[in-house]
């Protein structure tokens, strides 16, 4: 009863934000299903909202395809009633379909027709468990009729949320791989960093400053090591006036574990736009994102 109220005001909050009264719906997947389909329309200040329930460390990918081209936005209100920070998501066409999305994601593109055709795609790791509200609407001040279509997905691919306790055991085993991860920076080591990578999965790489999350596989990761290109020059070196991941690790000092398998540089707090989290895969700790804000 108290989070079906609170669903009640956070509605009742976002619509007034927009001036007009929200339309709700709840999203459920048909069975083995992790996506689901919605074509609707939203006019002036009215929202219409999509109630999700997920878990947390699972991931929320949404694409938006409207007519005019970007005129429908997103935003999703967390079971805490904050709004969840999302980022837009690149990525290459076969991670695109590993992902269930039906063509390529981009990220920033003003090609009209490009927007037209493919939309744009956003996504957030969920850090709690229970019901998060997603909104469409036209952006503040806009007046007219927006087509659109939305895609919801939560990918099968879940890892500890950022909360999360670890067992003893676990807690051990992480804390060990991020100290080696330390070293292979501080040595400069691209193949010793490369095998803290999960060979058949991808990793996010995180730019909170730009809201930009990449996803890289395995083998244009390496490939990019061993031609020290845009990621060596990002993580393990600097290769002009800017600063790199690297500069973070200083004397190799150990990094906290600052909740589940999330750990920030040494003086820095839980909030920190520089990490990196793991996740475990086949008995075995990977990275499965690394944040670093660039400009």
């Amino acid at each position: 009863m108290l989070m079906l109220l609170l669903l009640l005001i956070c509605s009742g909050l976002c619509a007034a934000q927009h001036g007009g009264k929200a339309e709700g719906r709840r999203v459920e997947f048909k069975p083995g299903a992790s996506s689901a389909v919605f074509k609707d329309s939203v006019r002036d200040g009215v929202e219409v909202e999509y109630e999700i329930e997920a878990q947390a460390g699972q991931e929320l990918v949404v694409r938006v395809v409207s007519e005019p081209a970007g005129s429908a936005v997103i935003k999703v209100i967390g079971p805490n009633l904050k709004e969840l920070p999302m980022s837009c998501l690149a990525a290459k066409r076969p991670e695109s379909l590993r992902l269930g999305l039906p063509t390529s994601a981009h990220c920033f593109d003003t090609n009209e027709q490009l927007l037209r055709r493919e939309g744009r795609t956003s996504s957030a790791p969920l850090p709690e468990s229970g019901n998060y509200l997603l909104s469409v609407f036209r952006p503040e001040g806009q007046r007219g009729v927006s087509s659109y279509s939305l895609l919801i997905i939560i990918p099968a691919r879940t890892k500890p949320a950022i909360s999360q306790s670890l067992s003893p055991a676990d807690a051990k085993a992480v804390e060990a791989e991020m100290q080696k991860f330390v070293a292979s920076l501080k040595n400069k080591n691209p193949t010793a960093f490369l095998s803290h990578f999960s060979r058949t999965n991808f990793f996010y790489a995180n730019n909170p400053l730009n809201e930009i999350r990449v996803i890289v596989p395995y083998a244009e990761l390496a490939r990019d090591l061993g031609r020290k290109g845009e990621w060596y020059c990002t993580y393990l070196r600097r290769c002009d006036d800017l600063d790199a991941f690297v500069d973070n690790v200083g004397d190799g000092e150990t990094w906290p574990r600052v909740g589940g398998a999330r750990f920030v540089p040494p003086g820095q707090d839980a909030v920190s736009p520089t990490f990196v989290t793991w996740r475990k895969e086949a008995g075995r700790w990977v990275i499965d994102e690394i944040g670093y804000p660039q400009a």
